[in-house]
């Protein structure tokens, strides 16, 4: 029997607990759903079927050992705020690729997305050894563009007409963080946490 690694990785700090994706997380991430999450994503779970179908296929590219994907969870009261994953895993070109993350409205603009970035950002580079992990973002996504810079992404380019998304000819941005850089992201991403109020309600953090 083969084990799967992936399946039991987990991430966590004080704040935010990132778990292995399961079938079961489908009807809690449809429970927080938005339409608007779906405007620049290449599938739209905009309703709980469609979710499921997103879970499903979430976990297959896992099984194959070609993504990982969590479910971010809010330690202090187990609340599911949103899920990203770990993917186009390369480990002979020691390279991979965070996407597919979207939180519910509740947790926007709060210090969750860049937590679940750190912890994401410290596994491809610490354990899995990565020597680039890389974001590609919407070129009209200003506001997630903006949050990419602002963790320490650096842009490298714009993919121009990546595909045609329901009607629109896209462009992509590329974003990465090297193996040099790791060490000063994750020093300016450390004194930003410590910035954060624990005992603040999630709504207020920003």
């Amino acid at each position: 029997m083969v084990v799967n690694l992936y399946e039991s990785i987990i991430l966590e700090n004080e704040r935010i607990r990132l778990i292995p994706m399961q079938p079961g997380h489908a009807r809690e991430l449809h429970e927080i759903n938005h339409e608007s999450i779906w405007s620049y994503m290449l599938f739209q779970a905009t309703n709980e079927d469609l979710m499921q179908e997103w879970v499903r296929s979430a976990i297959e590219l896992r099984n194959q050992l070609r993504d990982i994907p969590f479910v971010v969870v809010l330690k202090t009261t187990d609340e599911v705020l949103g899920s990203t994953r770990i993917q186009q895993i390369d480990y002979e070109r020691q390279s991979c690729e965070i996407g597919a993350s979207w939180f519910g409205t509740r947790a926007q603009r709060t210090f969750v997305n860049s937590d679940s970035k750190f912890l994401l950002l410290e596994y491809c580079f610490e354990v899995l050894n990565m020597m680039r992990v890389q974001i590609r973002a919407d070129e009209r996504n200003v506001r997630s563009n903006r949050a990419i810079e602002r963790i320490g992404f650096t842009k490298e380019g714009i993919i121009r007409k990546e595909r045609n998304l329901r009607g629109v000819a896209r462009n992509i941005i590329i974003y990465s963080i090297i193996d040099d850089e790791w060490p000063e992201v994750k020093k300016n991403l450390l004194i930003k946490q410590q910035s954060y109020m624990m005992d603040l309600p999630l709504e207020t953090v920003s």
